[in-house]
């Protein structure tokens, strides 16, 4: 079941018409009688009465009574709980967050009122929450219209209190998604953009940041599952999110969050939008660029040669996909052809493997199509070491062969990745694909009127390594809160030194501290402060390392073993009893 769970959202495409009406807050206890979808209501029904349970700063929670009045008083409690806890969340973190990052929702929006409504309902199986936003028209648009910002969650699932904050915290992007887009823009974004922009919102807030369970380790099983599915075409899939999902997260590592925030922040729509936004934050490359890299990262995921082809994050080391074909043993009279028909932007992984030398050490790739135009075939040539080159080819019906010589010798792999790349937006459930055949084989020579390839620089992304630290030019009073521009990590500053505020309710133990109080700034500002994960007790002399699922280790080390460890004294921050005791105890560090 847990692995099951798939977040749902509804568009419904008519015209906008801005249309608010007055409407007083609702009361605690209040009834009302809402449309649901019949698609994913449990018992397939188009409309259910519920009742205000729970109202926050930004937020109405309403039950559906037929769930709420066949459970117990007891079961009842338990559930008033964990809506407490899910407001609380809401409010504190994806509310602000959320909005801070993505724009705002409609506010007031139709019905006059600055809080959202969820309803929280039985759902099908795998439904953990959806957006319609039938919702966001008047009765005399859309005759099944709420006429409200409403959220729909399943009620089934809210003892799980961590998948109840993702379902709320991507259907809450939608909801963001249409005002920023339909509302103010009259854009209707393609599908898998907006789930793109939802899917990254639970690592915006960090419910990622532990994998084990999370939302991403869970889209990194789909990818592996079906990775060529295409990451445009949307049949709201488990490899739909897995391939935007880890799409978003490639994105974050190598470009910045705020390319993700900033498809919302523009006229266009699709891989325009997204283009618009990587010029938008000095990036030269397109979505060409970055769909290419990612498609090489996946199978390879091996930053050592091109910082680009690969994972950032640790709990993604050992991940890759399978290969689409892999041909090995290719001898001088041997020919391989690889049929298939590509969509655009799905994957395809030829790893031509084992290149021994003979007596024709050049290798041949040639592909035909009805369409050769359609296509851009990036491709990586790997040496006896392992080290490789980037290079990419476009066919066309008078140069449809690629070349690479010395095979067996200096070249022992080749990858090759075709992309169809001819649509840009308006991606539906089923899209047009072409048929491509590759053929491999060893040829003599090379052709005199052959150019030589085009190969692609590793440092076309600005990297961040062998940052030297220094005292930062932008020096903040020591206790400053900063974070990134585009990013959701919030850290402490004391002298040249950040250190990662890791709960957002350690703000609760400092009188004052908020996210009002955040400074947002560039990311080569906060690159300039060394990060530690060194605290102590003001009133104490033990140090200990916080690591980053809140455990903290005690280091039983003398004064001169911590020293001759490379640990600096100065980045020790001292925090309270309240904020030491938060942390759990973990084991001890002697070394």
């Amino acid at each position: 079941m847990e692995n099951k769970i798939k977040l749902y959202t509804v568009s419904i495409f008519v015209f906008f018409i801005s249309v608010s009406f007055s409407a007083s807050a609702d009361t605690l206890g209040q009834n009302q009688r809402f449309f649901i979808s019949s698609q994913y209501d449990a018992q397939s029904r188009e409309s259910t009465s519920a009742t205000l349970r729970h109202v926050s700063e930004h937020a109405y929670f309403y039950i559906a009574d037929d769930y709420w009045n066949v459970i117990s008083t007891n079961a009842r409690n338990q559930v008033l709980n964990k809506v407490e806890i899910i407001a609380r969340e809401f409010d504190g973190r994806i509310y602000p967050i959320e909005t801070q990052f993505f724009g705002s929702e409609p506010n007031p929006g139709i019905d006059g009122d600055s809080r959202i409504t969820i309803l929280m309902a039985p759902l099908i199986e795998n439904a953990g929450g959806y957006f319609d936003a039938v919702n966001q028209y008047s009765i005399s648009e859309a005759n099944n219209s709420n006429q409200r910002e409403i959220i729909y969650l399943n009620v089934k699932e809210v003892a799980d209190q961590a998948r109840m904050f993702i379902f709320l915290a991507h259907e809450f992007q939608h909801l963001i998604s249409f005002n920023q887009k339909e509302k103010l823009r009259n854009i209707y974004d393609d599908i898998w953009l907006n789930e793109l922009r939802s899917e990254y919102a639970p690592t915006l807030l960090g419910y990622n940041d532990i994998f084990l369970g999370s939302n991403l380790e869970k889209r990194s099983l789909d990818l592996s599952d079906a990775p060529s599915d295409s990451l445009t075409e949307w049949k709201n899939l488990p490899a739909d999110y897995g391939q935007i999902g880890m799409f978003s997260e490639y994105i974050a590592e190598h470009w910045s969050p705020q390319v993700i925030a900033d498809t919302l922040k523009n006229n266009l729509k699709s891989i325009p939008s997204f283009n618009y936004a990587l010029s938008q934050n000095g990036f030269s490359d397109n979505f060409t660029d970055v769909y290419r890299d990612w498609l090489i990262s996946n199978y390879l995921n091996d930053d050592s040669y091109n910082g680009k082809f690969g994972y950032s994050r640790i709990d993604l080391a050992n991940f890759k996909v399978s290969a689409t074909k892999t041909l090995s043993n290719l001898d001088d009279n041997a020919a391989f052809l690889v049929s298939g028909s590509i969509k655009d932007w799905q994957g395809r992984w030829y790893d031509l493997i084992q290149l021994a030398p003979g007596q024709k050490n050049v290798l041949k790739i040639s592909f035909t199509s009805s369409s050769l135009a359609s296509f851009y075939v990036p491709y990586v040539v790997f040496d006896s070491t392992g080290k490789h080159q980037l290079y990419i080819f476009n066919p066309t019906p008078s140069s449809n062969a690629i070349y690479v010589s010395n095979i067996g010798a200096d070249v022992r792999r080749v990858l090759i990745l075709p992309i169809k790349k001819d649509k840009l937006s308006n991606f539906f459930i089923n899209e047009t694909s072409v048929r491509l055949d590759t053929t491999f084989e060893r040829v003599a020579s090379v052709p005199s009127i052959i150019s030589a390839p085009v190969s692609v620089m590793a440092d076309s992304v600005p990297s961040v390594s062998d940052t030297k630290y220094e005292i930062p030019k932008n020096n903040f009073p020591d206790g400053s809160l900063i974070r990134a521009r585009g990013d959701y990590k919030v850290y402490v500053v004391k002298g040249k030194w950040r250190r990662h505020i890791i709960d957002s309710r350690i703000f609760n133990f400092y009188p004052g501290l908020g996210f009002e109080k955040v400074t947002e700034v560039e990311p080569s500002i906060l690159n300039q402060y060394q990060e530690s994960d060194l605290v102590r007790y003001a009133d104490s002399q033990r140090v200990y390392s916080i690591d980053k699922i809140g455990v903290r280790h005690w280091l039983d080390i003398s004064g001169a073993q911590f020293t001759a460890s490379g640990r600096a004294w100065d980045a020790i921050f001292e925090v309270n009893i309240r904020e030491l005791n938060f942390y759990k105890i973990g084991t001890s560090i002697v070394e």
